[in-house]
């Protein structure tokens, strides 16, 4: 089985690329399906973005480099900086006040806290875009696997 990440290309992360991701959920909820034994370093996936035409297609292979695993976090401000502690470097930063901004945190700001943060780093290349079944719908974890293609 091989994992599949939705990239949501419509909200582009600050920074614009596909190397970082994260979520955030509150403490009582269980994010599946979720690769939660796998998310470590040399983990390898897929990429997911929405086309032009609205048409689904994996568009990057990625593997992981670097790795915030699930922590409780009281605020907001916390879970900026556990991820620029881990994952940010001279080559990729997103500035404190582009994160808070960003549509995702900013709804996450709303939500209770404390809440759970896990968040990653990935060497990716263009792949594609490659498109399948099975890609149209994802569930809300934004993660999906799948037999059809190998890595």
């Amino acid at each position: 089985m091989v994992w599949i990440r939705l990239h949501n290309a419509r909200y582009p992360v600050p920074g614009g690329t596909p190397r970082i991701a994260w979520a955030m959920w509150q403490t009582n909820y269980s994010a599946t399906p979720w690769p939660h034994d796998e998310l470590k370093p040399d983990f390898g996936y897929y990429i997911c973005e929405t086309l032009e035409d609205g048409t689904r297609a994996l568009t990057y292979r990625a593997s992981v480099t670097h790795v915030l695993p699930p922590t409780e976090v009281a605020k907001p401000e916390e879970a900026y900086d556990l991820v620029s502690e881990h994952l940010f470097d001279e080559g990729l930063r997103i500035a404190p006040h582009d994160w808070h901004d960003y549509h995702y945190n900013a709804l996450k700001a709303e939500a209770p806290w404390p809440q759970r943060i896990v968040a990653w780093r990935a060497r990716v290349e263009p792949f594609g875009p490659h498109v399948m079944e099975g890609l149209q719908r994802f569930p809300r974890s934004g993660w999906t696997q799948t037999e059809a293609i190998s890595l």
